[in-house]
């Protein structure tokens, strides 16, 4: 384990400070629901999760695509240093910081029929993730979706079935249990069968009704999560100090999720930073 000295000494000479701004957030439809940053503007860009229908589409964080994470070292590993994060509307919020893995987009939630997912390409980076469901067209209903999928040991067939959030703005986190309607019904992850911690790829979804939109299912490695309790006052987190410091994979695609207590557009600013050790 790498101590928080050691990672200190390794910051002062080989460190990068990244700032990142959303101007506003996509608004949730009630409180306590999950919205996904990539959909608004700021640093980093807006990421509509363009790409072929229902095909896994990897990413890989350049440039502004994801939080810039600096240039990655041969032979040391990247790691996350510090993170703090400012909500400037309205609080209090649960920021969950991601590595967006890859994407099936434009999952059509009126399609009856069971849509077999094009899994030509394999996830970058790690073997296996979280699910999280994206609208990328508002929905008018809440209807049950099956998602059929390998977990992370390469068992096929594994099967789980929850809701989808109705009504939702393009960027909500779509996953809801019992009538996907209220407060403590909303989870960022869809949940999975049994013990399964984890997806290898989407093998096939099936809408048990008529949704009204689109949706897009990220895999996604969670990195960090960080609580914000008051407005205007910086939360932080400082790794490294009772444990591991989160490693950060080359070509990471980092952004965020956020739970939002009130049912309003939130704007946030932060900053992160990263070391190679």
């Amino acid at each position: 384990m790498i101590n928080f000295a050691a990672l200190g000494r390794a910051a002062a000479t080989n460190m990068h400070w990244q700032y990142v701004f959303k101007n506003t957030t996509p608004v949730p439809g009630t409180d306590g629901f999950c919205v996904d940053l990539n959909q608004s503007s700021g640093v980093p860009k807006y990421n509509p999760f363009a790409g072929s229908s229902i095909t896994l589409t990897p990413l890989e964080g350049s440039g502004n695509l994801g939080v810039y994470t600096g240039v990655f070292e041969t032979g040391k590993i990247k790691r996350l240093l510090r993170w703090q994060m400012t909500q400037l509307s309205t609080a209090p919020d649960h920021v969950y910081l991601l590595d967006y893995l890859a994407f099936y987009p434009l999952i059509d939630t009126d399609d009856p029929d069971i849509q077999v997912m094009d899994n030509t390409l394999n996830l970058p980076r790690y073997s296996n993730g979280k699910i999280v469901l994206i609208v990328q067209s508002p929905l008018v209903n809440s209807v049950p979706i099956t998602i059929t999928y390998t977990n992370q040991d390469g068992t096929s067939g594994q099967s789980s079935t929850f809701n989808l959030i109705p009504g939702a703005a393009i960027g909500v986190c779509a996953t809801g249990t019992g009538t996907a309607g209220g407060q403590g019904q909303v989870t960022p992850f869809f949940p999975l069968a049994g013990n399964d911690t984890g997806v290898q790829r989407i093998e096939s979804v099936q809408m048990g009704g008529g949704g009204g939109g689109f949706i897009c299912a990220a895999i996604v490695h969670p990195v960090a999560e960080l609580p914000i309790f008051e407005v205007r006052v910086p939360s932080e987190k400082q790794f490294g100090i009772f444990g591991q410091a989160p490693e950060i994979k080359q070509g990471a695609c980092l952004n965020f999720v956020v739970s939002r207590s009130p049912a309003t557009a939130g704007s946030f600013q932060g900053e992160l930073l990263f070391v190679n050790v």
